[in-house]
C-alpha cells in the first residue's frame, strides 16, 4: 500500500500538469478561431456534435406531420387510424366520441388526444408516440398536430422498411372494414371540411339498373381499387372519374350512395358555386383525403356552357345585366367540364 502511495504522483505535479493542458487547450483555441473561417467552425461543430450524438445517444425521434408538402400528410392519417388499436397501460388519456347524430346509443369511437402517448411492439421493437401540437403558419390552418415516434437508433433502418408499411397496410384494412362512412361539406367561413356521417340505403343490389351496365360499373370500381400500384408504376394519379348527367330524380345521387357503400370510401360534397378563385380550388382539393370520392354536383352551372345554354333555350332572357353577372361567375375559375372527373 504504502509503496502504491510513493508511485502516485504528487498534488502539485497534478496541477502542474492540468495547467500546461489548460494553456495549450487555449492557446489551440485562439489559433483555431483567428485561422479558420467562421462558416468551416460550425459545420466543424455540427459534424462533432452529431458524430457524439450518435455515438453515444441510443434514443431516436421520428416526426409525422398532418401536412406534407401543402397536402394531407397520408402516412400521419394512417398513423391516427392505427394508434387507437394498440392503446394499452401505459396511455393515460383518450377521446371518446361519434358523430353520428341520428344515433344518440351508438357506441363511441377511441380518439387520440393532445399529449397522448401510445407504446407499440413490432417484431421485438419498441416504440412510443406521442401526438403533438403547435401553432400553424399558415392562416387557415389554426393548429398544427404531428406525431412523434421515439425508438432505438438502431431500429431507425426497421422502422422505414418494415413499421411503417405495416401501419399503413394495417390502416388500410381498417378502412375498408369501417361500419360508418361521412360526408364533408366545405365550410368557407372556416376554410376547411365539415363531416357528419353518411346513411344512405342505396347499394347495388338494391339499385334499379340494366344488369350489363351494373355489372360493368362494380368491375370497372374493383378493377380500380386493386390497380393502385398499376397506376403509380406507369406514373399516372390513381384516380377514377364518372361523369352522370340527366333530369332530378333519375337516381344520379343514388348512384354515388351506391358507389361509396361498395367501396367503403367518404364523400367529398363540393359546391362549386362558393369557391371563389383557381388558388381556393386547388387548396380545398388538396385537403381532401386518399381513398375518397369527390362529389362535384351542378358542375355544368360554374362555366360558361350553363349560360350558353340558357341563350339558347330563351334568347329573350338574355339581357345586359345577365351577361355582366355570367362574366363575373366566369372568371372565378379556370374550369372546363369536358375534362373534369367529378
Amino acid at each position: 500500500m504504502e509503496s502504491l502511495l510513493k508511485a502516485m504522483p504528487s498534488m502539485s505535479t497534478i496541477l502542474s500538469l492540468y495547467a500546461s493542458i489548460s494553456g495549450l487547450s487555449m492557446l489551440f483555441r485562439t489559433i483555431f478561431h483567428e485561422m479558420v473561417p467562421r462558416r468551416i467552425r460550425d459545420l466543424i461543430a455540427k459534424n462533432l456534435s452529431d458524430f457524439f450524438a450518435t455515438c453515444f445517444s441510443s434514443d431516436f425521434t421520428f416526426i409525422v406531420e398532418d401536412r406534407w408538402q401543402a397536402v394531407e400528410n397520408e402516412t400521419f392519417r394512417a398513423v391516427a387510424v392505427y394508434l387507437p388499436t394498440k392503446v394499452g397501460p401505459s396511455t393515460k388519456s383518450l377521446l371518446l366520441g361519434t358523430n353520428d347524430t341520428s344515433n344518440i346509443v351508438a357506441p363511441p369511437k377511441l380518439g387520440l388526444p393532445v399529449d397522448a402517448k401510445v407504446v407499440d411492439f413490432f417484431q421485438g421493437m419498441r416504440f412510443e408516440w406521442t401526438l403533438c401540437e403547435s401553432e400553424a403558419e399558415k392562416p387557415y390552418h389554426s393548429h398544427k398536430k404531428y406525431f412523434q415516434l421515439k425508438c432505438k437508433n438502431n431500429y431507425r433502418e426497421q422502422v422505414m422498411r418494415s413499421y411503417l408499411p405495416y401501419i399503413s397496410q394495417t390502416a388500410a384494412e381498417i378502412l375498408n372494414k369501417r361500419e360508418t362512412l361521412n360526408i364533408y361539406t366545405y365550410d368557407d367561413e372556416d376554410s376547411m371540411w365539415e363531416s357528419t356521417v353518411f346513411k344512405h340505403p342505396a347499394t347495388f343490389d338494391t339499385l334499379a339498373m340494366e344488369p350489363d351496365l351494373k355489372k360493368f360499373i362494380i368491375e370497372d370500381l374493383d378493377s380500380f381499387v386493386r390497380r393502385k400500384d398499376y397506376f403509380q408504376s406507369v406514373g399516372r394519379v390513381w384516380k377514377r372519374g364518372y361523369l352522370l348527367y340527366g333530369p332530378p330524380g333519375t337516381g344520379k345521387s343514388t348512384l354515388v350512395a351506391a358507389i361509396a357503400n361498395h367501396l367503403r370510401f367518404n364523400i367529398y360534397d363540393l359546391q362549386l358555386q362558393g369557391v371563389r378563385n383557381d388558388s381556393q380550388l386547388r387548396r380545398i382539393l388538396t385537403s381532401t383525403t386518399n381513398r375518397s370520392i369527390l362529389l362535384i354536383e351542378d358542375i355544368d352551372c360554374s362555366t360558361k356552357s350553363s349560360r350558353f345554354r340558357d341563350r339558347n333555350q330563351d334568347p329573350k332572357e338574355d339581357h345586359g345585366d345577365d351577361d355582366e353577372g355570367g362574366d363575373q361567375l366566369d372568371n372565378k375559375l379556370s374550369f372546363d367540364p369536358r375534362v373534369s372527373e367529378a
